[in-house]
């Protein structure tokens, strides 16, 4: 009390510093494995001691903030990825469907079929530049299941349908079950060579 009164609370912070830095100091020591580590510690304690003598305020203790949670940021991220991995692989297989061989020769088949043309018009394609092709197609397996969309130039919507199977092993004849143009009416423009 006799040094407040005197006017040395800047000499009583920096000895009641001073001596929280010796226990810190002999703490150091007493714990550290290796002889480099009490000079540092003892070397951060003099920057430390020359701000707080600078700034009292800087030193003041308090419990530090607890470590932001990450865990809904990672969990928003990984459903982003999921979904836009899952979004990606949908794409890549309809288009692989789509510029499959048996596709196209389906629509070029279609394209010259007379019946076709004169319920649909000429230039006849799908209905989009990017068409959803539903089905399966395995050339490993022997079969072709695939459906999507055609107009052509009188703008009438038809749905093309083809299934084919292959008899045999991998060099086995391909023999379509299936093959016709599904109008809006439900009539079937059969598409058959």
């Amino acid at each position: 009390m006799s040094l407040l009164l005197t006017g040395g609370f800047g000499r009583a912070t920096r000895m009641l510093a001073s001596r929280r830095q010796r226990q810190a100091l002999s703490v150091c020591r007493k714990y550290s494995s290796t002889p480099g580590t009490a000079a540092s510690v003892e070397q951060s304690q003099k920057t430390w001691d020359a701000a707080h003598a600078k700034n009292p305020a800087f030193a003041i203790e308090r419990e530090l903030p607890l470590p932001r949670s990450r865990k809904r940021e990672m969990t928003i991220f990984a459903a982003v990825a999921i979904v836009t991995w899952g979004l990606g692989s949908v794409i890549a297989f309809n288009y692989q469907r789509m510029t499959s061989t048996p596709v196209t020769a389906a629509l070029f088949t279609a394209r010259h079929n007379e019946q076709v043309l004169e319920e649909l018009g000429g230039q006849l394609n799908f209905t989009s530049s990017f068409p959803w092709i539903s089905g399966d197609i395995s050339h490993l397996k022997g079969f072709v299941d695939v459906e999507f969309d055609v107009v052509g130039d009188k703008g009438v919507v038809g749905h093309l349908v083809l299934k084919s199977r292959r008899t045999g092993k991998q060099n086995g004849e391909w023999h379509t079950a299936e093959f016709y143009v599904r109008m809006p009416d439900g009539r079937k423009l059969d598409c058959n060579i």
